[in-house]
């Protein structure tokens, strides 16, 4: 069954990895910079200042005297390759900047998908089994506040309130465990106090399910019940939304890893398409669109051990999503 689902994901993934790394080919083609001369001239470089026969050399070098289709597909076979270019910023391989930027992205998101699953669905639980009360009330006027507030406007407030006033932490982040610390915290607030939300509306829909009734009438211990049943049978739904957050907090990470000016893929994607570093934004589309998949591949083989009835639907040909 897993191995059926894998396979699905993975044609999936090829069809959206052709079509993303297509479109964006294409937009980077249709932009008014030449890449050539950026090539040239640097980051820092004015245009208009490489002689016509220098700028004609270098197009002819990196392929640009080519059809689109030519050049997408001379990409396209390097890439399959590992070979994904050079930054024209640093002169380095692309796969090598991706590398070296992505352990503080993936430290976060690490601590943060751990941090919102060990908050969100205990508190979820809690605010189900008891709505109304003042834990639920809390949290909910917490997760109106989470929600209309930008991730950057709290990042920026803890880091006056717990940097600037109180200087528990530092003010930018040196790559070690004490700067990674706030960034992490700012998703994690938002994060759980969003999906505290959701684990609250599927609990409550389970508890309001014809078989905790019966087991109710049956004698069950309401502990049994919400733990042996109501929460297994939540659990893919669980699954689910996790993965759309972390999803967020990769994407998210940009804005948290400027704010906090930490060398992660974040910064490292924002920095590449403000300096129209073609290779280099090619290649952390690339590296997005893989880490998407393997998320979502990962949730939906979890779901397949979590809940027999999902790997029944696949055996009859494909009732499940």
């Amino acid at each position: 069954m897993v191995s059926q689902v894998l396979g699905k994901r993975l044609l999936q993934f090829l069809l959206v990895f052709f079509g993303i790394t297509l479109i964006t080919f294409a937009i980077l083609h249709l932009s008014p910079k030449n890449p050539a001369e950026l090539w040239l001239i640097g980051p820092g470089g004015q245009a208009g200042m490489v002689s016509e026969e220098a700028l004609a050399a270098q197009e002819k070098a990196m392929g640009l005297d080519q059809p689109f289709l030519v050049q997408y597909g001379r990409w396209l076979l390097g890439a399959i390759q590992g070979d994904l270019g050079l930054s024209f910023q640093s002169k380095e391989p692309v796969s090598a900047l991706l590398l070296r930027h992505m352990g503080p992205t993936l430290w976060m998101t690490g601590c943060a998908f751990l941090g919102t699953l060990l908050l969100a669905v205990p508190l979820g639980m809690l605010c189900a089994v008891r709505p109304g009360g003042v834990m639920d009330r809390l949290l909910q006027g917490l997760g109106f506040f989470a929600i209309s507030l930008p991730s950057f406007v709290v990042a920026l407030f803890l880091l006056w309130l717990v940097c600037m006033k109180l200087r528990l932490l530092p003010v930018i982040a040196s790559g070690s465990w004490q700067g990674l610390l706030l960034p992490t915290l700012v998703l994690i607030f938002q994060s759980s106090l969003k999906l505290i939300r959701q684990v609250k509306a599927i609990v409550r829909t389970q508890l309001q399910s014809p078989y905790v009734e019966g087991a109710r009438m049956r004698g069950v211990p309401e502990k049994t019940i919400l733990f042996s049943h109501v929460l297994k049978n939540s659990a893919p739904a669980i699954c689910t939304c996790l993965s759309f957050y972390l999803g967020a907090f990769l994407s998210g990470s940009a804005v948290i890893e400027n704010v906090f000016t930490i060398q992660g893929l974040g910064t490292l994607g924002v920095s590449a398409i403000a300096q129209m570093d073609y290779d280099l934004i090619q290649g952390f589309v690339l590296w997005c669109a893989m880490i998407f998949f393997l998320l979502n591949a990962l949730v939906d083989c979890l779901a397949l051990c979590i809940d027999p009835r999902l790997r029944q639907g696949v055996g009859k040909g494909g009732t499940w999503e």
